[in-house]
């Protein structure tokens, strides 16, 4: 009877050790977590502020007002001057591309027309979805130094990648993948058309009020 009380005893001892062990791991790890958490939140709104720039550098001063459903920010509308109706809204469009789900921040005219868009999140493949965020250089040394120069002065003059600089001044209505319109990354169709659906599908729903 003694030996099986002793083995009762070291077994509830390992089991009380690993208990504490586990719920000090855990501690640390809620700690890590609600010490990065506000770190986190922090970097993606300064990303988002800087992409409310770019995708709609006009609004620098305007009134925003954002529109919300259930506690969750579904787009912002663009009031210019005093005039009562929005001249412009602001959205965020999310759709899976190949891989990942693909997050894009759009800014567009009350007729629709797109004055800007920026890619805020994806893992598509490299070399081929990710693509989607590639800038291609044409321009010489000094060139490169001069858009540095001017990112320092105007922060929301970011040098945008191809695909998405292809959507500027064109119409949500009209977005389609061709030659004509929006050319595919090459390789890339599955990733490119997902960022053209949501954008285009998000869009027409907050100039039909249905998102409302």
């Amino acid at each position: 009877m003694l030996g099986r009380k002793s083995w009762v005893k070291t077994i509830l001892k390992f089991a009380f050790i690993l208990f504490l062990v586990n719920l000090i791991a855990a501690s640390i790890l809620a700690g890590t977590y609600s010490l990065t958490k506000s770190r986190i939140q922090k970097q993606e709104s300064m990303i988002q502020e800087e992409a409310l720039k770019q995708v709609m550098p006009e609004t620098i001063g305007d009134r925003i007002e954002i529109v919300k459903k259930g506690g969750v920010v579904k787009y912002r509308k663009v009031f210019k001057g005093s005039c009562p109706e929005p001249q412009g809204y602001i959205y965020i469009a999310k759709k899976y591309g190949y891989s990942s789900v693909i997050e894009t921040m759009v800014g567009i005219k009350k007729d629709g027309t797109i004055t800007g868009v920026r890619i805020l999140s994806q893992n598509e493949t490299p070399g081929l979805g990710a693509k989607i965020m590639e800038i291609v250089s044409t321009g010489t040394l000094f060139s490169s130094l001069k858009e540095i120069f001017k990112k320092e002065k105007h922060s929301w003059k970011i040098i945008s990648p191809y695909f998405t600089e292809q959507f500027i001044n064109r119409n949500i209505k009209e977005l389609e993948l061709s030659k004509e319109g929006i050319q595919a990354i090459t390789g890339a169709t599955i990733s490119s058309r997902a960022v053209l659906d949501s954008i285009k599908s998000q869009g027409l729903k907050i100039l039909n009020n249905r998102d409302e």
